[in-house]
């Protein structure tokens, strides 16, 4: 027998050995962590498909570091050109002109977490922005004001959470901060241009959501 083939026998029992540990070691991966995996990315709100395209985008972003962003934006947010503050924030820059500016997004951004199919959203910092098309450019989109919250204003959402492939279903009592999916609105305590911008969203989306009495919201992956 040859050195070679000599020396790979004794090494080849070691390397069954480790590869069986590997595998053990997969099937035995803490299921709660594998179903926070699979919920890393953006998720988009299926009901508003039906709304209309591009007149309302709702979806919630999932890091991997624990991060979180519910984006609530469309044409509807529009109304944010008769804001004061927001009309200042685009002076001079490439949406200065109010014909230029087709919508905007409202940002709720906090943290996350999974305890088995408990899903606890907190959000910390509200973020408002404006979106629109000039020319050469396409597609651009403004940050007009931003508002770290209080902890009086900072909202926590609890959801029941359900997972199959790229379909998710979430279950709770609010829909985001401010809508109460039973009806009509939660208090976020804002003032000045940040709770007039929460509240043109909320308003649209008691509207065109809540009030179809679902009892539950599902989410496609993007």
């Amino acid at each position: 027998m040859s050195p070679k083939l000599s020396r790979w026998k004794s090494v080849f029992p070691l390397a069954c050995a480790l590869i069986s540990l590997a595998a053990c070691s997969d099937d035995t991966e803490d299921p709660v962590r594998s179903k926070a995996q699979m919920l890393y990315g953006t998720w988009d709100l299926q009901a508003a498909q039906d709304v209309g395209e591009g007149d309302l985008e709702f979806s919630y972003t999932f890091q991997a570091d624990g991060s979180v962003r519910n984006r609530i934006g469309g044409a509807f947010l529009a109304e944010l050109r008769n804001i004061d503050a927001v009309r200042q924030a685009l002076d001079d820059g490439p949406l200065a002109d109010d014909n230029l500016l087709d919508g905007g997004n409202v940002n709720w951004v906090g943290t996350w977490s999974l305890a088995g199919d408990s899903l606890t959203v907190n959000y910390d910092l509200l973020i408002v922005e404006v979106f629109g098309r000039v020319p050469i450019l396409g597609k651009v989109t403004v940050p007009v004001f931003d508002e770290t919250l209080d902890p009086a204003t900072q909202t926590s959402l609890g959801f029941t959470c359900q997972l199959e492939g790229d379909v998710l279903t979430l279950r709770g009592e609010s829909l985001t901060a401010g809508v109460d999916v039973a009806g009509g609105g939660g208090p976020v305590g804002l003032e000045g241009p940040a709770s007039q911008a929460v509240d043109l969203a909320v308003q649209f989306l008691g509207e065109q959501i809540v009030d179809q009495g679902l009892d539950a919201q599902t989410f496609q992956h993007r």
